[in-house]
């Protein structure tokens, strides 16, 4: 897999502490609900782990896994954006531009989901979506938890960073399938709210994410 490489440096020691903190997310998972924990991981039976902890709780996120999780998937996600930044502009980067991308992740995501929540009970549909959005949120944190891996080896190993680049598309082609047949799934059972869900693709999907690429990518170029 590649030699383990030693690094001394001080500027990069705080990327090791970030993987240390995902370390203890992926332990607190274990520690408050470990047979949840083992359900998630077997990901190529996502139906029957959804099915078993779909309740009125875990459709509301609450819950120490639930945070947890989501803590997880914000870390991963602003860890792969400033991999991306560093892979693409050769620059070296520092602590505080991962804690400026993850606290605008952060905030990003909090304030995404209280306006999903007010919109779609306005429409009467809160119950009928929570459900696929607990299904996108399984995958979301599986999707984290191979991601911090993988990214953890490409920091530490010799390994090519093609390498890393291809276990990556693969990873992304995986999450794009489950994505997409979880919409495809909402279509089938509730075709007569097509309209709905065209409007929460362009306002809640695709939007804010733009919003997003615009505030953390172009900011910095």
């Amino acid at each position: 897999m590649g030699e383990w490489i030693y690094r001394a440096s001080i500027d990069q020691d705080w990327i090791s502490l970030i993987f240390f903190f995902n370390l203890l997310l992926v332990v607190g998972l274990h520690y408050f609900e470990a047979s949840r924990f083992w359900d998630l991981l077997k990901f190529y039976s996502s139906s029957i782990y959804i099915s078993k902890y779909t309740t009125d709780r875990n459709l509301s996120f609450q819950g120490a896994f639930n945070t947890l999780s989501a803590l997880l998937i914000f870390s991963s996600v602003s860890l792969l954006i400033l991999w991306g930044i560093k892979k693409t502009s050769g620059t070296e980067l520092y602590a505080f531009e991962f804690y400026y991308i993850l606290f605008a992740i952060i905030f990003f995501g909090w304030i995404r989901f209280m306006f999903v929540q007010f919109v779609l009970k306005q429409m009467n549909m809160l119950n009928k979506i929570n459900s696929y959005h607990f299904r996108a949120f399984t995958h979301n944190t599986q999707f984290s938890l191979f991601l911090s891996t993988l990214l953890f080896i490409g920091h530490y190993t010799h390994l090519a960073p093609e390498i890393i680049t291809v276990f990556l598309f693969m990873l992304f082609l995986i999450w794009g399938i489950l994505q997409a047949g979880i919409l495809l799934s909402f279509i089938k059972s509730n075709p007569k709210d097509i309209f709905y869900l065209i409007f929460y693709l362009c306002t809640v999907k695709i939007a804010p994410w733009l919003w997003l690429y615009f505030l953390i990518i172009e900011t910095r170029m």
